[in-house]
């Protein structure tokens, strides 16, 4: 009898979905942290399809100094089957509002947190909405590096010193770019520095992916961040942090699958994705 318990344990072993990686072995993926120390990554979920052109996962990390817990929630999908919108919208009580009441309802799939702002809510950066300018300065401070653009219904993400406003109808400053054109990169301070996080990025397929620390969990930093969305199975070339902090919200609603990460405080701006 104790023999036949041991086999089944052994055949347990040998057939755990690797996906778990809830062990020791070769299995089980790691990035580094500004320590150096190795993170373990406890659970990589594999993508999976909610609509038509657009994929989730999650990713939870074990913070080894003190036993916590990373989750960073992501959403791939393809702008040839979800159209991106900026949006803007001020509450005129407080000024800002939640990422579920900006973006609203209508075919909504998803929205993420956007931009840095000021106390009363208007955008320190560049940004168009919906074709409407909100703020044409380009800001030049180091942090503010990066802007994510639709242009002809494709995204981009770029440094600030690249972009040409023509015919662009979605824009948003914000920053810093922490890889860009498949390299990561350089210049800019607090790379090590723990928060929550979220950002936006573009694979290597031209497919668009967003993505946001559970706030019910600890936060990562840029350099951690970096690390995590050059995982083989996302392969991002462009990756921009969004406004993150207490800032950090993700809302997702699909016929079979939903999700939300609510944050702490209210925003102005909100990158909207919706069906087309």
């Amino acid at each position: 009898m104790l023999s036949k318990i041991l086999l089944n344990l052994l055949l347990l072993l040998i057939f755990l979905p690797d996906n778990l990686n809830t062990g020791d072995g070769e299995n089980i993926k790691y990035i580094n942290s500004f320590s150096g120390k190795k993170l373990p990554i406890t659970r990589d979920d594999k993508w999976r399809n909610i609509d038509n052109g657009v994929d989730f996962k999650s990713i939870k990390i074990k913070r080894s100094d003190s036993g916590l817990d990373i989750i960073i929630k992501l959403l791939r999908m393809d702008l040839k089957l979800v159209k991106a919108r900026i949006l803007y919208s001020k509450n005129p009580e407080t000024n800002f509002q939640n990422v579920k009441n900006i973006a609203g309802k209508d075919n909504i799939i998803a929205a993420i947190n956007g931009s840095f702002f000021d106390i009363n809510g208007n955008p320190l950066g560049l940004l168009i909405a919906d074709g409407k300018i909100i703020n044409n300065r380009v800001v030049t401070h180091p942090i503010y590096s990066g802007i994510f653009y639709v242009k002809d219904d494709m995204p981009y993400i770029v440094h600030r010193d690249d972009f040409t406003p023509v015919g662009v109808t979605q824009a948003l400053q914000v920053g810093p770019i922490l890889i860009a054109d498949g390299k990561d990169t350089e210049g800019f301070k607090d790379m090590h520095s723990i928060h929550y996080r979220s950002g936006i990025a573009i694979d290597d397929s031209g497919r668009v992916i967003i993505y946001a620390t559970d706030t019910n969990y600890k936060g990562i930093s840029l350099h951690e961040v970096r690390q995590v969305m050059r995982l083989s199975d996302i392969g991002c070339i462009n990756l921009l942090n969004l406004d993150g902090g207490g800032s950090t919200q993700m809302y997702i609603s699909t016929p079979s699958f939903s999700e939300h990460i609510a944050g702490s405080a209210d925003i102005p701006v909100v990158i909207g994705f919706y069906r087309r």
